[in-house]
């Protein structure tokens, strides 16, 4: 059997002085996809300093799935 190959993002909660955990995780089947979904994700953080708390989706990364 040939390994699949899909995109995992994974979604982090940061909380000013309890650092940050791992809130979720979401795959996809190509490279676009998890990258449009980074990019809607995060376009709801402002830019400037960073608050106590927010949500940041992290570059998709390739893992192999069976």
């Amino acid at each position: 059997m040939t390994p699949r190959y899909r995109y995992r993002v994974d979604v982090i909660e940061s909380e000013r002085g309890w650092g940050q955990k791992v809130e979720d995780v979401q795959f996809f089947d190509t490279k676009a996809e998890a990258k449009a979904f980074v990019k809607t994700y995060n376009s709801y953080n402002k830019p400037g300093p960073a608050p106590d708390w927010y949500m940041q989706a992290n570059d998709p990364v390739m893992v192999r799935v069976n």
